[in-house]
């Protein structure tokens, strides 16, 4: 949560100087600031959980794959992969938690990873253990 939250700040920041020069590459790209714009509102109605590849986000987005993986890049450090794998782990995470009778391979589908296996493949890169074991362990 504190991320997000440092993300939305540093994403108002940006905004109100409508560009954002890339740190991350040589040809000076830069990030308008409606592409801001469409990202933040994507992240706060946690889009992210759409079972979509990266191009089909961006061209729902109408942003080049090029801007949704910069944003990325520059606002977290991490490409949008990871991003997306880590944000949908921590929503499953909570997800346990919030009821336990729920099966994970529900709460997998709810976060985006409609494979059961692969969930549990991803969750465990990600806490070190399955969602089985996490939701017992807390």
């Amino acid at each position: 949560m504190k991320l997000y939250l440092k993300l939305i700040t540093k994403i108002g920041q940006l905004v109100a100087r409508h560009a954002i020069p890339s740190i991350l590459s040589n040809k000076k790209s830069v990030l308008k600031a409606d592409t801001i714009l469409k990202l933040d509102k994507w992240i706060r109605e946690k889009r992210w959980a759409e079972d979509l590849t990266m191009q089909e986000i961006a061209d729902d987005l109408q942003i080049s794959r090029e801007d949704l993986s910069l944003f990325f890049r520059i606002q977290t450090g991490k490409n949008f992969l990871k991003w997306r794998k880590e944000r949908r782990i921590e929503e499953a995470k909570k997800l346990l938690l919030e009821d336990r009778d729920i099966p994970t391979l529900i709460i997998g589908e709810a976060v985006g990873i409609c494979d059961k296996s692969n969930f549990r493949r991803q969750f465990k890169e990600i806490t070190g253990c399955t969602p089985a074991e996490w939701r017992l362990k807390h």
